[in-house]
């Protein structure tokens, strides 16, 4: 009877301990979050319209920050995003990703910025909210701007299609106004006037305050450019005097800069200096080290201006200084950003599993889950012991995997810069010098100087996306054609139908395959050869076809040395099995000889 007695005692602790044991286990996955989720749901349906009025105003509040101080903009966009994702609120998450792009680019940090918008992208057009589409396009004309003209002009017009289809006057004044502003860079200020013209009548009629100091503010780098500086600079005092009761120390900052200019052309270099000062005060609130650059440049101007060449030095220094550490900065958030989206998703789960666990409290759920699962767990105990001892085995294996991937990725980026293509880039560099064509050593110097940053900015991401591929791969081939001239020639083709900034492959993969064509399969030839590199993309497959009339894979193994193995290629080909081990993708690489001659490569990369 005793015995009976412990034996039943014991079994009821072990029952206890493994329900609790697997409650504690569930509270760490998916599982858990969908049962609240569905079991509540009823509960929940009355909430969810205070949390979508609640994710609106946090957003809100976070936009009109956005040039006050673009920081706390992040913060509180975040925080709107991690709760509509835990209301499943498509829009609001939608808006939040938006938000944060405009903190992002408000602070110059373009990888963040293109980032958040293409995810609010997806949320928008999931919810087929077409307003909400334009905005997104305007935004990523905005980060365009400065850059590529053509480009910003494309997603304004875009954005302006859609706007002008639901007429929303405050959007249209906006892009009226972007388009003003990029068509003054492009030196077409009078059809940049017209379009701020019919700007500023929609925003006087909207009442717009913030758009009409930036009205101001562009009006007076249009009459600089007209150089009618009288009126440029009363636009400027304008703009600053509105933006300085607002504490819109972006708007001050780009004011200042453009009154220096017009102080410097008018030679007034006393008020340049005083304005220089100011402005650098603004930059230092906004912590602003590239604006601070701008200004210090200015002061170099003046100082060589007026022959005063040992200060232009020292300002010269201080301007390089600056430089140095904004570059070696880009490299060390390059690292960051490649790992930060996904820390940003793991924070999300944990909050999302706090509040849930706040919701558990407020019900009777853990005394329902513990007696459904002290059934359940009678029949299952075996099956659990053995999920563990699979999913420890199978943890060790992807640290081992993803370890491995690291060491090839390092290695192979490594070698995808040639020490002979170096070499040769230097030595024609240096031809040109001795020839006295400095135009045409000056003209290689600065595309070999170009490739050799854009080499760096890749080797430390992750993925790329196919716009910063194909500018790779085009500063890498005009090198080789400015080498070999008649020797060589090369030709990009890109679908219609893709999208060369949404799309991402991993960085890097290329361009040893194109290499390979040039010394193996043209430069044997007597007569030289053509590169073909065509961009495809059929059923969300990117396919990439590297094709030269070469002498051929047969040909070029009979005339290499033997026992000779091209360690590069071999390196991307084990980095692509471990990319799609790790990452369940089917990236494909073939190499197949097209008739006597010549070599096709095929790349496919689901995207």
């Amino acid at each position: 009877m005793k015995n009976k007695i412990l034996i039943t005692a014991y079994s009821v602790t072990v029952l206890l301990v493994i329900t609790f044991f697997v409650i504690y286990l569930l509270k760490s996955t998916s599982l858990y979050k969908i049962s609240i989720e569905n079991i509540f749901k009823p509960l929940s349906a009355e909430s969810s319209l205070g949390d979508s009025i609640r994710i609106n105003k946090l957003n809100k509040t976070a936009f009109n920050l956005r040039l006050e101080n673009p920081t706390r903009t992040i913060i509180l966009a975040d925080s709107s995003l991690r709760l509509a994702i835990m209301a499943n609120y498509i829009s609001g998450i939608g808006e939040a990703y938006r938000v944060k792009g405009i903190g992002y680019s408000n602070l110059n940090d373009i990888d963040q910025a293109i980032k958040n918008y293409i995810e609010a992208l997806k949320c928008f057009r999931k919810k087929n909210d077409i307003k909400k589409q334009a905005r997104v396009y305007n935004n990523i004309g905005l980060l365009y701007r400065e850059i590529n003209y053509q480009k910003a002009l494309f997603y304004f017009n875009k954005a302006l299609v859609i706007s002008k289809k639901i007429n929303d006057k405050e959007l249209i004044a906006g892009l009226y106004f972007n388009i003003a502003y990029v068509l003054s860079n492009g030196k077409n200020t009078n059809k940049a006037k017209l379009y701020l013209e019919k700007s500023n009548n929609i925003f006087k009629s909207l009442g717009d305050t913030i758009s009409m100091i930036l009205y101001y503010q562009n009006l007076g780098v249009l009459n600089l450019k007209i150089n009618q500086l009288e009126k440029g600079k009363n636009a400027l005092f304008k703009a600053k005097s509105m933006a300085k009761s607002r504490n819109l120390y972006k708007i001050l900052v780009g004011s200042n800069l453009t009154l220096t200019s017009i102080y410097i052309k008018e030679q007034n270099f006393s008020a340049a200096e005083k304005t220089i000062k100011e402005g650098i005060h603004y930059s230092n609130i906004l912590k602003d080290s590239k604006i601070k650059y701008n200004f210090l440049y200015n002061l170099y101007q003046i100082e060589e201006a007026q022959n005063n060449h040992k200060k232009a030095l020292q300002y010269l220094i201080s301007i390089y200084k600056i430089d140095s550490l904004l570059l070696s900065k880009n490299q060390t958030d390059n690292i960051g950003k490649t790992s930060s989206y996904y820390i940003q998703k793991q924070k999300i789960q944990e909050n999302e599993l706090t509040i849930s666990k706040q919701k558990y409290k407020e019900t009777l759920f853990w005394w329902i889950l513990t007696i459904i699962f002290s059934l359940v767990l009678i029949i299952s105990l075996i099956g659990v012991g053995t999920y563990f001892e699979l999913k420890r085995k199978r943890k060790k294996k992807d640290i081992e995997t993803a370890t491995k991937i690291i060491l090839l990725e390092q290695k192979t980026l490594q070698a995808m810069i040639n020490p002979h293509f170096i070499f040769n880039i230097l030595t024609t560099i240096q031809y040109f010098i001795n020839k006295k064509n400095i135009q045409e050593a000056n003209k290689i110097l600065a595309i070999f100087s170009r490739l050799m940053r854009k080499h760096l900015e890749l080797c430390l991401k992750v993925s790329i996306t196919l716009m910063e591929e194909i500018e790779y791969l085009s500063l890498y081939l005009s090198l080789e054609k400015i080498r070999f001239t008649e020797k060589m020639e090369y030709n990009f083709t890109v679908g219609n139908n893709i999208d060369v900034e949404e799309i991402v492959l991993p960085p890097m993969l290329i361009q040893p395959f194109i290499e390979n064509a040039i010394w193996h399969g043209i430069m044997p030839k007597d007569t030289g050869g053509t590169i073909d590199i065509d961009f495809t993309c059929e059923n969300d497959v990117l396919q990439i076809k590297i094709t030269d009339n070469g002498i051929g894979i047969s040909n070029s193994i009979k005339n290499k040395i033997s026992g000779h193995i091209s360690r590069g290629l071999e390196l991307i080909q084990e980095r692509v099995d471990l990319i799609n081990m790790l990452n369940n993708r089917d990236i494909s690489i073939r190499k197949i000889q097209t008739g006597k001659s010549g070599t096709e490569i095929l790349i496919k990369i689901p995207v």
